[in-house]
């Protein structure tokens, strides 16, 4: 069966973030994988995966030239629930440890400034944190509940990416936002 065409210049970045040797902190890396080991079995044309354990300003580096994009990082934030996923805007990543760094510049703050220098960024942006219960013990390992949450998160990404290649084709109508993520732990029904 013939597929539509892509929109001209449709370009989807996901991105995980995280620190591969400080346990939950690599959820984002994990996510990453997945999707990548999904869009092995079956690719989506228009689609990057791309990993970092930085942000900051290498964030208008990594998505420069995407027109949308799902980022996903740990959030450490006071008495967490390992492994709750949370939705979040670009001007509320206050407590993931790559999408707000202390000392590089916020997510918001890359795309303020990308935009400022004209540098085309993605126009829609899902940002995706899980809660991180151990973000400090050296280990490659996840805690169990973080690592419970890969599978469901890296499923909601592909229900956005999917979506976002559907709508590229003229197949669906764009959606504000809205259902992604329905039967994700932690996250509210829709997007």
């Amino acid at each position: 069966m013939h597929q539509p065409a892509l929109a001209p210049g449709f370009k989807v970045a996901v991105l995980g973030l995280g620190n591969p040797v400080r346990s939950d902190d690599a959820v984002g890396l994990r996510v990453a994988a997945e999707i990548e080991q999904r869009l092995a079995a079956a690719p989506l044309p228009g689609v990057s995966v791309l990993s970092s354990s930085r942000a900051g300003f290498e964030l208008i580096d990594l998505l420069a030239g995407f027109t949308h994009a799902v980022i996903v990082d740990c959030l450490g934030v006071p008495n967490p629930e390992a492994g709750r996923v949370r939705v979040l805007k670009l001007g509320e990543v206050a407590g993931a440890s790559h999408l707000c760094g202390s000392h590089e510049i916020s997510v918001a703050e890359a795309f303020e400034l990308a935009r400022r220098l004209g540098i085309a960024m993605p126009g829609k942006v899902e940002l995706l944190g899980v809660e991180g219960g151990d973000t400090t013990t050296l280990s490659e390992e996840l805690s169990p509940p973080v690592a419970a949450a890969v599978g469901p998160v890296a499923r909601a990404v592909m229900r956005i990416v999917r979506t976002w290649v559907r709508e590229s084709r003229g197949l669906d109508a764009p959606r504000q936002r809205g259902g992604y993520c329905d039967g994700v732990s932690g996250l509210p029904p829709s997007l």
